[in-house]
C-alpha cells in the first residue's frame, strides 16, 4: 500500500485573533504549552505519516522555521497560498506533492480523536461529529448509513452531522480531479473555492464516502475560545516538572515547558506555560503564556501572553 500523505492547510491570518496572530499565523498560536501545530503533527504522526505537505501564506516564516526545527525527521514541503480562495484551492495546491493516498487535517482545529481510523479503514473516509448548530460548518447527510451529500454552511441543514475538518482518500489522483472540476465550473461560496463541493462531485461519480465518528474538535477562532481549549486540554494532559515546585506555587492542571524559567510565581489552576518563557513574580490563573515571552510582577487572569505583547 502507498505511504500516505498529509496535506495541513495553513494559509489563513486569525482575524478574530488579532493581535496575537499580528506576528504569527493562527496555527502557530500556543495552546496547553506548545502552538496548535504540535497538537496537530502528534495526531499526524500517530498515523504512521512521515511526508506533510503544508499550505502556507500569511507570516510563513514562523510556521515553516518551527517544524523545521521541530521535526527534521519529517519529509515537509511548504506550498504557498498567495491569495485566499478557499479551503478547496488550498487543497487542490498540494497536487504536484501528493503522489498516493492522503490525510487533510486543518491547520486551525484540534480534533479530540484518534485519526488512525481515517486513513486504516481501507476506503475514503472524513471525520464527522454531531453539533447542535450545524449552519456554521460543512454538514454530511446521511442515507442508510453511508455519505449522499454534503452542504457547506447551509442555512437550512439537511442533518445535524458535521464535518470536523479531518479527511482520508485512498486516491488524492481522484480528489484533484473533482478539484479541478469544481475549479473549472467557476463555482464558489461566498467567494471560495469548497472542499464539500468536490466531495459532491466524488459521490456524483459513484465513489463511496464513510463517516468516521470523532469525539469533538477544539475550535481556537477566537481569544476565549482559546482560552477554553487551553484549559480542556489542561485537564487531560498536565505536565509540572518537579523542578519548578521549589520556588513556586502551582495549582494544576497546568503545563510548564522544561525550558522555561519560573521564580516567586504563583500560577494555576489551568496555566500554560510553552517554550523558553521567562516568569518571574507573577500570579496567574486560566492563562496562556507563549513560547519565549517575558512577564514580571504581574497579577491576572483570563489572558494570553506572547513576545510580542507581553
Amino acid at each position: 500500500m502507498n505511504e500516505y500523505t498529509a496535506i495541513i492547510p495553513a494559509a489563513g491570518k486569525g482575524v478574530r485573533l488579532l493581535p496575537y496572530t499580528a506576528h504569527c499565523p493562527k496555527t502557530m498560536l500556543s495552546v496547553a504549552g506548545k502552538p496548535i501545530i504540535a497538537h496537530i503533527l502528534q495526531q499526524v504522526e500517530a498515523c504512521a505519516i512521515k511526508r506533510v505537505v503544508f499550505i502556507v501564506g500569511y507570516q510563513k516564516e514562523a510556521l515553516t522555521e518551527y517544524v523545521r526545527s521541530h521535526y527534521p525527521h519529517l519529509d515537509v514541503t511548504f506550498v504557498e497560498q498567495p491569495e485566499p480562495k478557499g479551503l478547496g484551492h488550498a487543497v487542490y495546491l498540494a497536487k504536484n506533492y501528493v503522489p498516493g493516498p492522503c490525510l487533510i487535517v486543518l491547520g486551525d482545529t484540534i480534533i479530540d480523536g484518534d485519526l488512525r481510523p481515517l486513513v486504516q479503514s481501507g476506503q475514503n473516509a472524513v471525520g464527522v461529529k454531531e453539533v447542535e448548530d450545524p449552519r456554521r460548518f460543512g454538514v454530511v447527510e446521511l442515507s442508510g448509513g453511508v455519505i449522499a451529500g454534503f452542504e457547506e454552511k447551509p442555512e437550512c441543514p439537511k442533518s445535524h452531522l458535521a464535518l470536523v475538518g479531518a479527511y482520508s482518500f485512498l486516491s488524492s489522483a481522484q480528489l484533484f480531479g473533482s478539484l479541478e472540476k469544481v475549479i473549472a465550473s467557476g463555482k464558489k461560496v461566498k467567494n471560495e473555492i469548497q472542499l464539500t463541493d468536490a466531495l459532491s462531485q466524488m459521490l456524483a461519480e459513484g465513489t463511496p464516502i464513510i463517516p468516521v465518528p470523532m469525539k469533538d474538535w477544539l475550535d481556537c477562532g477566537t481569544p476565549e475560545i482559546l482560552l477554553q481549549t487551553n484549559r480542556l486540554l489542561l485537564e487531560r494532559q498536565g505536565h509540572i516538572p518537579q523542578k519548578f515546585l521549589k520556588e513556586n506555587r502551582i495549582t494544576p492542571p497546568c503545563w510548564i515547558d522544561e525550558t522555561a524559567e519560573l521564580s516567586g510565581c504563583e500560577l494555576g489552576p489551568y496555566v500554560s506555560v510553552a517554550e523558553g518563557a521567562c516568569l518571574e513574580n507573577c500570579r496567574l490563573q486560566n492563562a496562556i503564556i507563549s513560547g519565549h515571552s517575558r512577564l514580571k510582577n504581574k497579577t491576572a487572569s483570563d489572558i494570553i501572553v506572547d513576545k510580542y505583547t507581553s
